[in-house]
C-alpha cells in the first residue's frame, strides 16, 4: 500500500477540490498522509514547482483551473514529470484507488462513512462545477436551481454553497453581445434566479479586479456606462423569463442563499 501527498491547486479558491479530497480521505484514511491547498495559482512556473514539489513528495496533484492555457500546461508538465493528476470533472475514487492500491473503506463502522447524503453531496458539487460559468446547457433541466446574472455578481460562489447544501446549481454569466441559453425559456422560471448588483458597486468589484489581474488598455469591463447597459439587459432577461431576482449588494454569501432556499421550500 502506498501512502501519498495530496496537493489542491487552482487559480481560484479550493472549495470545490477540498470538498472532493475530503471524500477521498474518508475512504482511503491509511494513503494519505497530509493535503496541502494552493489557491490562486494563476501562472505556468508555479504549477511546475508544484508539480516538481508533488514528485518529491510521491504526491497526486488535485486541481482545477478557469484558464484553459493553465489546465493544458498541467496536463503536459504532469505527463513529463510522471506526476499523477486528477481535474475535479474525473473520478476521484478511481484515481485514488488506482495509485494507491487500496480498496475504499466503506463500512458502518468508519468514524466518516460515505453515506447515501454524503454522496448526494459529492455528486451536487461535482453538477456545480460542471455547469459553472455557462459551461454546459445541455442538461439544465436536471438543476434545483439555476442563478443567471451578469459578471461578478456571487453566481460561483453561491453555487458552491448551495451544493454543499445538496442542490445541484447551475449558473450561466450574461452578457448583452450573447443570447441567453434557449434552454432557460424551456425549464420553470420557479427554479430560476437572477442576480443583480447596485451598479456603483459593480463599478467597484470589477475596477478592483482589473487591478488584481494587471490588466491596462482600453477596456470598458469596469466602466459605469458598461456595467449599466448589462444590467438592463439582464433585466430585460429577467422580465421575460419571470423569474425571481435578488439584489445581491451587501448581502453574505449565506444570506443569499437562504432567500433562494426559502422561495424553493415556498414552491
Amino acid at each position: 500500500m502506498k501512502s501519498i501527498v495530496i496537493f489542491v491547486v487552482s487559480d481560484t479558491p479550493t472549495e470545490i477540490g477540498e470538498l472532493l479530497v475530503k471524500a477521498g480521505t474518508s475512504v482511503f484514511e491509511n494513503s494519505i498522509r497530509e493535503v496541502r491547498f494552493h489557491p490562486f495559482v494563476d501562472d505556468k512556473l508555479s504549477i511546475d514547482y508544484l508539480l516538481d514539489l508533488a514528485k518529491q513528495d510521491n504526491g497526486l496533484v488535485v486541481y482545477r483551473f478557469a484558464s484553459s492555457e493553465l489546465k493544458h500546461h498541467m496536463e503536459i508538465e504532469s505527463k513529463a514529470k510522471g506526476v499523477p493528476i486528477y481535474d475535479v470533472m474525473g473520478s476521484l475514487m478511481e484515481t485514488l484507488r488506482s495509485i494507491t492500491g487500496e480498496e475504499p473503506v466503506r463500512s458502518r463502522s468508519s468514524s466518516m462513512e460515505l453515506d447515501a447524503h454524503y454522496i448526494k453531496k459529492i455528486e451536487a458539487i461535482e453538477f456545480a462545477v460542471k455547469y459553472d460559468d455557462g459551461k454546459n446547457t445541455s442538461g439544465l433541466n436536471q438543476a434545483d436551481i439555476i442563478l443567471i446574472g451578469v459578471s461578478r455578481t456571487s453566481k460561483t460562489p453561491i453555487s458552491i454553497y448551495l451544493a454543499n447544501k445538496n442542490y445541484k446549481v447551475a449558473n450561466i454569466p450574461l452578457m448583452p453581445e450573447v443570447e441567453p441559453p434557449k434552454e432557460l425559456f424551456e425549464i420553470s422560471n420557479r427554479k430560476i434566479f437572477g442576480l443583480v448588483l447596485d451598479p456603483n458597486h459593480l463599478v467597484s468589484i470589477r475596477s478592483e479586479r482589473i487591478r488584481a489581474m494587471g490588466l491596462t488598455g482600453t477596456s470598458n469591463y469596469g466602466s459605469y456606462e458598461r456595467v449599466m447597459l448589462e444590467l438592463e439587459k439582464a433585466q430585460q432577461l429577467f422580465d421575460k423569463l419571470g423569474c425571481t431576482v435578488i439584489d445581491v449588494t451587501s448581502k453574505a454569501i449565506e444570506e443569499i442563499a437562504a432567500i433562494i432556499l426559502a422561495n424553493i421550500m415556498r414552491r
